[in-house]
């Protein structure tokens, strides 16, 4: 339907999220388990080798991206008739980025102080961004057929897992990991493809050069804002392996893995949301109140109690997830779940400010954090080492979000966040208070007990919660 703007029902919206959410719990048990079994068999020093070379990688992805997947999907959730054009050209932009990037990448490998062990890992690593412009997630998620995105993440650590359990039985064998991340994702590449030319025919086009301008104008302040977004998430780690190293990378790393899986929810989350804010734009302004309200309101109950409980059960969950040596990582789990909840706030207003064509603020956001955070991580990790890396990445978060909801409000609308905070945070301090006064118990009588209590303080405090979640999920207005 050229140029028709659908209006997404909650019904479709709460489906949509039904189907990410099987998909990636799935996804991520397979990517979890892996990892803690890498831990276990790596140990500290060598574990922490990976996660340094991961974030190095991550980092270069978001080059690839370029911002044309969050620009491409805006698109189509305006324009179903635009998605072959806008497929080939930015499949074709985001290859000229990948062979870039890789460049990029063997300089870095080059340059830095790191073993040889380390810049193998990173440049193994590095050879996956070929993979990134296949990534057609964007396509599938501008269209609202979010099942081929939950199929794609099933196949790609489903994959990486049997490959890691299968071949790596050894710390000599580390070089596999990469080797076993590239299969994964080659095998994504093929499917999106295939999945692409069935139900929209031929991939090629002629290329369009000034289309293609267009497209990168229009995407450079995202794919920046990205680019950003990739410094101040994984800046602490790549700083933490550049002046310390050692066992401190590993415990990070491995603190911030359990975040970067609870992380990939709040993603998916916002994914299944943000073609909804696009249609707002065609809207009056208290569409988007509505619907951001009515997010909000879901969300921070779940962001209180996730800081919460995460901070109560930090010791045993690391120690039982990735063994005795791994004991320290409890300490920085303590202060990084925390970003957990406020992207769970901030990510309202970052998606608004690119839905809305607003990118140009996120940039500023984006630029304000990235500064902010090497800042924070300069001082705090010579100072500090891995403790420092934790406090700074969770206080660039507290401004990432002060900048977002600032630029919203002035350049949209005033959609305010606090007012849905008040009875979680409440509740969350009730919840605390009463699981501290309990006697030494198993840790999981400890989760159970917060949840429990937690439960109990949504009835009293917000009950019409339960019946905003049973009206979402049926599709009720």
């Amino acid at each position: 339907m050229s140029g028709e703007v659908k209006k997404t029902s909650v019904r479709r919206l709460a489906f949509n999220y039904a189907l990410l959410s099987g998909g990636e719990a799935v996804s991520k048990v397979f990517a979890f388990v892996s990892f803690a079994y890498l831990a276990r068999l790596l140990g500290p020093d060598s574990y922490g080798d990976v996660e340094f070379a991961l974030a190095v990688m991550m980092f270069f992805t978001l080059i690839v991206e370029g911002g044309l997947g969050l620009l491409g999907a805006r698109e189509i959730a305006k324009d179903e008739g635009a998605v072959g054009k806008l497929t080939f050209h930015i499949v074709m932009m985001r290859l000229a980025f990948a062979a870039a990037a890789f460049a990029m990448l063997l300089l870095f490998a080059e340059l830095s102080n790191k073993t040889g062990q380390e810049r193998l890992l990173v440049v193994l690593y590095g050879l996956t961004l070929f993979s990134i412009p296949g990534f057609l997630q964007w396509v599938f998620q501008g269209l609202d057929r979010m099942q081929w995105v939950a199929i794609a993440s099933v196949i790609r650590w489903t994959l990486f897992a049997g490959l890691v359990f299968f071949f790596i039985a050894d710390p000599a064998h580390v070089w596999l990991v990469p080797i076993a991340e590239l299969a994964a994702v080659s095998a994504v590449f093929v499917f999106n493809f295939a999945v692409f030319r069935r139900f929209f025919g031929g991939f090629w086009r002629r290329f369009d050069v000034p289309y293609a301008w267009e497209l990168l104008r229009q995407g450079i302040p995202i794919g920046m804002t990205q680019v950003m977004w990739g410094l101040r998430a994984y800046l602490p780690l790549i700083m933490l392996g550049l002046i310390i190293g050692g066992d401190q990378v590993g415990w990070f790393g491995a603190a911030n893995r359990v975040v970067v899986a609870l992380h990939s929810f709040v993603w998916m989350y916002f994914f299944n949301l943000y073609p909804s804010i696009s249609r707002c734009s065609n809207q009056e302004p208290g569409e988007l109140r509505r619907l951001l309200g009515k997010s909000m309101q879901m969300t921070a109950w779940a962001g209180v109690f996730i800081g919460l409980t995460g901070t109560l059960l930090a010791g045993p969950a690391m120690t039982i997830v990735y063994g005795g040596e791994f004991t320290e990582a409890a300490a920085s789990f303590k202060f990084i779940i925390w970003i957990i909840t406020f992207i769970l706030v901030s990510g309202h207003y970052m998606y608004t400010l690119l839905a809305f064509n607003k990118q140009w603020y996120e940039l500023v956001t984006s630029l304000c954090g990235a500064v902010v955070s090497f800042t924070l991580n300069l001082v705090f990790i010579t100072r500090y080492g891995y403790m420092g890396a934790a406090v700074a990445l969770l206080l660039t978060e507290v401004v990432i979000l002060a900048l977002n909801y600032a630029f919203v409000r002035k350049s949209i609308a005033h959609v305010p966040f606090l007012p849905h905070m008040i009875r979680p945070a409440i509740a969350g301090v009730v919840m605390t208070v009463l699981v501290l006064l309990l006697p030494p118990v198993h840790f999981m009588v400890v989760g159970a007990a917060s949840a429990a209590f937690y439960f109990v303080g949504i009835l009293i405090l917000q009950p019409g919660l339960i019946n905003d979640v049973r009206l979402f999920l049926s599709g009720n207005r």
